[in-house]
């Protein structure tokens, strides 16, 4: 087939452009990670007693000798200073001991400390990019050495309280503290987390940019758990007044007006046994579960709410078994977060029985457990059930609030027990 001049000549510069794009793309990671690899670190946990590494993460330079990681990353010689260390392997494997300046345990972060280095210093970017801008995610996958992942800026994930980017690109374990740059070589955030799939999170810039300016803590080092206990605190009061102050909606749910989804970040779900020829009652249920859980240690996950609403018909359950039922629906609430013995006291419940505006009885338990090193903070579990002999029918309730303070958990139970009724 004949072409034109001018038109060959047009496809073939779109063919040079189409083949040029990736490579040029690998070349800029490439220029990357030679001109920042002396300013990118592996983060080291050295357990004293074997003196082996435990734990291993990234970290950046930045300013004057400092160092960005995530606070996960650095968490087990927060929790326990006597037990670990922080040491650095640079580029060149030499081994650096650190030492920690400050943490930001809401939003993932720590600013450590190193002797003086020549190595180049990253800097903050001076706005964030625009969504579907080409970032590269620098780290250590796995111990297997530095690279670079080429992504996407998606801005701040939907449905978010504890903001986080949304990265397309993969960030797998070791790479979590790394730096996140554009083009220009510019800090647009800190690797954190992945969900897989090329699904990753950053911690934003302004979260980072925040923490550089607080002043240096003079912590004692064995009293690292104060301040712990002051941000959960301070981020459960910020999440509380959010949602306390909102306009709860409610929606239908068999014969009873329950909870609609209450805030953007608590998204809610519905299931019922429907599709099932055999079963012997019908059940439908709304779950409004948080995604997002604040990391502590190892053992311990806070910061998370859970909202559930059963309606329960019996249909072909005689009456001891629809009771046997809600007893033991009753008994399996608990809580969405992970702790441990050694994190939290056991559960102390209080049962009670209320009427609600329709003049239905519920039967409901009010547990709490503390938090054994920040004295200020609990796990609140509320369960409750009413049952309507009648048209054998029950509406279950729960809650769970993980790292709240008892004035939250009260005010929040309170608005709780006066949205749900009988319709």
């Amino acid at each position: 087939m004949y072409l034109s001049s001018t038109r060959s000549r047009f496809l073939t510069f779109l063919v040079i452009v189409i083949f040029h794009l990736p490579v040029h793309a690998s070349e800029l990671a490439d220029q990357l990670i030679k001109k920042y690899e002396s300013s990118v670190f592996q983060v080291q946990l050295i357990e004293r007693q074997s003196n082996k590494k435990s734990a291993i993460g990234s970290g950046f330079l930045i300013e004057e000798n400092k160092v960005i990681t995530n606070y996960h990353v650095v968490s087990s010689y927060i929790n326990s200073p006597a037990q670990y260390s922080i040491e650095l392997l640079s580029s060149s494997d030499e081994i650096i001991k650190a030492s920690l300046l400050n943490f930001d345990v809401v939003n993932d972060l720590a600013v450590l400390s190193l002797p003086k280095t020549t190595a180049p210093k990253l800097k903050l970017a001076a706005q964030t990019p625009q969504q579907g801008a080409e970032i590269y995610s620098i780290g250590n996958p796995h111990d297997y050495g530095m690279i670079v992942v080429p992504g996407t800026y998606n801005g701040v994930t939907a449905h978010s309280f504890y903001q986080r980017i949304h990265f397309t690109g993969s960030i797998n374990p070791g790479m979590s503290g790394g730096p996140v740059l554009d083009k220009q070589g510019n800090i647009v955030g800190v690797n954190v987390a992945t969900a897989g799939n090329q699904i990753g999170f950053l911690v934003p810039l302004w979260h980072l940019d925040a923490l550089l300016k607080k002043p240096i803590l003079p912590f004692d080092k064995y009293n690292y758990q104060d301040e712990i206990e002051r941000q959960l605190t301070a981020s459960q009061d910020r999440l509380f007044a959010d949602l306390l102050q909102r306009d709860w909606q409610t929606t239908i749910l068999g014969q009873s007006l329950v909870l609609a989804e209450i805030a953007p970040y608590l998204p809610c779900w519905g299931q019922s046994n429907a599709e099932q020829d055999k079963a012997m009652f019908a059940v439908s249920e709304i779950n409004c579960i948080s995604k997002e859980q604040l990391f502590i240690s190892n053992g311990m996950r806070t910061g998370n709410i859970e909202v559930q609403f059963s309606w329960i018909e019996k249909e072909q359950l005689n009456d001891f078994q629809f009771s046997h039922l809600l007893t033991q629906s009753f008994s399996r609430a608990g809580p969405g977060n992970r702790a441990n013995k050694k994190n939290v006291t056991n559960f102390h419940c209080y049962q009670d029985f209320s009427k609600d505006l329709s003049a239905h009885t519920h039967k409901s338990t009010f547990c709490v457990r503390n938090y054994k090193k920040y004295p200020s903070l609990y796990d609140a579990l509320y369960i409750s059930v009413s049952a309507n002999n009648t048209s054998g029918a029950a509406l279950m309730s729960h809650f769970t609030l993980a790292g709240v303070s008892q004035q939250n958990a009260t005010a929040f139970l309170n608005k709780f027990m006066e949205s749900v009724t009988w319709n």
